[in-house]
């Protein structure tokens, strides 16, 4: 008698929920309290939740999806140009300007809907991407905002 290996499900929401407590957990600190864009960090969980549920959608043209993916990859590995292991939660500021600067990408060459669609952050996309973006080069500086502009493609206007 054949039988069938069910495969579990990839758990998307694991290291969504471990960033999103870590964030909280720093933020609760005496260095996370003193940071300046602390409350713009907090939203960049949701950003993640985002990136991965449009790579997993095939509405999204597969070169986007790859670059989607390429985005993730950066934000999970522990080398980018501000690191988390030297910074601690800092570090995830480059991290969210990608997120953002790809959403903002993904914006403007899908469907809106769609990607409106998977936004659990609590605003707004449009509102949380222009207001992130107006302190974005005070956040990592002019040169490191710019290599990220370029790791996207294309400069905030």
């Amino acid at each position: 008698m054949a039988t069938t290996t069910e495969i579990e499900p990839v758990r998307l929401d694991d290291f969504y929920q471990r960033l999103r407590a870590r964030l909280h957990r720093w933020l609760g600190s005496k260095e996370g309290r003193a940071y300046r864009y602390a409350d713009y960090l907090l939203v960049f969980p949701d950003f993640v939740h985002l990136m991965i549920r449009l790579v997993l959608d095939r509405r999204v043209p597969m070169e986007l999806r790859t670059q989607t993916a390429a985005v993730l990859a950066y934000v999970t590995l522990p080398f980018d140009l501000v690191p988390e292991g030297l910074l601690g939660p800092v570090g995830f500021a480059d991290d969210l300007l990608l997120v953002v600067l790809m959403t903002r990408r993904l914006l403007t060459m899908v469907p809106p809907e769609i990607v409106l669609s998977y936004w659990a952050g609590p605003e707004g996309l449009i509102s949380t991407l222009r207001n992130v973006l107006e302190v974005a080069e005070e956040m990592v500086g002019s040169r490191v905002w710019r290599r990220l502009q370029k790791i996207v493609g294309g400069e905030w206007q």
